[in-house]
């Protein structure tokens, strides 16, 4: 049996940003490197850039913003699967599988 796109998308996309922390944290901070993690952190972070523009500052203490952040990427991994889900499944009306996108 597969696991549905939506499913995994949900249970990816924030072990990714998970894997971009650690990545991040592991850095050694010498004077001029720029780490590999360095490259997605923008956009990571770019749902509570968006955050603090509406409110001004993040409506919480500081440890909710990672809780936000994973959530916003699950949750978006879950409609990006699910629209996988929905372009590759078997219509009811058509004789053939629909190609993915």
């Amino acid at each position: 049996m597969r696991i549905p796109y939506a499913i995994q998308g949900m249970f990816f996309a924030p072990a990714l940003v998970s894997l971009i922390f650690v990545l991040k944290a592991f850095c050694p901070s010498s004077a001029g490197d720029a780490c590999f993690a360095d490259f997605f952190a923008t956009p990571v972070f770019l749902p509570l850039v968006a955050l603090y523009n509406f409110f001004g500052s993040f409506p919480g203490p500081n440890w909710q913003e990672v809780s936000f952040l994973l959530l916003y990427w699950a949750l978006l991994g879950f409609f990006i699967g699910f629209i996988l889900d929905l372009c590759t499944h078997r219509s009811p009306y058509s004789p053939s599988q629909r190609p993915p996108l």
